[in-house]
């Protein structure tokens, strides 16, 4: 399945907005230039999606939506 994410880095919590079709936006705490950033992301998606986090691969970047392909 392809995902399509909007990601708000910074955030005072973790949250996640679902808007159907795949689409997302998920709001966590750390900074975009945390090296952590993507693997605190991946954990709270495998989460709600109830999938390995070692399903979760980077397809590229469209504007600000993060493009990720999910086995």
């Amino acid at each position: 399945m392809k995902l399509m994410v909007q990601i708000k880095f910074g955030s005072g919590k973790q949250k996640i907005v679902e808007f159907g079709n795949f689409r997302y936006l998920v709001y966590i705490i750390s900074n975009k230039e945390d090296p952590d950033a993507m693997d605190e992301f991946i954990k709270i998606m495998a989460r709600e999606l109830t999938v390995p986090p070692s399903r979760f691969h980077y397809k590229g970047k469209e504007g600000e939506v993060y493009v990720f392909d999910v086995d």
